[in-house]
């Protein structure tokens, strides 16, 4: 797997343990965020394949977050990840650019099938070298 990734989650534990299991499946991390500002200016920066977005973070939250992205970055694939297990705001979140939507916790097989289903040309990098 080839493809470039951010982590945005307010709890660290979490950005790593995605990390290392994205990572370790040969994804290339390009950076992490706390926070939905720092995720915008992240994208901005690197524009990786694909964004692991929590829902609920301080300063800006993973709906609002996913609007801009989606705006800078048409093609960026946003994997939502959250304990908030809601149909309603899953759908609102796949209204505002969500590709696709984990419930925490999740699985190391979870999350490597979600990718395949947001990135299916065998999570090759559209943008640029990994």
């Amino acid at each position: 797997m080839k493809i470039r990734f951010a982590v945005v989650d307010d709890a660290a534990f979490l950005r790593e343990l995605i990390k290392n299991i994205v990572s370790s499946a040969g994804g290339v991390c390009v950076g992490e965020a706390e926070n939905g500002d720092e995720a915008v200016k992240l994208v901005q920066a690197t524009l990786p394949d694909l964004v692991f977005l929590d829902m609920v973070m301080p300063q800006r939250n993973g709906i609002e977050t996913a609007k801009i992205l989606k705006e800078l970055a048409p093609d960026i694939k946003i994997i939502g990840c959250s304990t908030i297990d809601n149909d309603a705001l899953i759908e609102k979140a796949k209204e505002a650019g969500f590709d696709e939507y984990l419930t925490k916790p999740f699985t190391k097989d979870q999350i490597l099938k979600t990718i395949s289903k947001v990135l299916p040309q065998q999570g090759e990098s559209t943008h640029g070298r990994t």
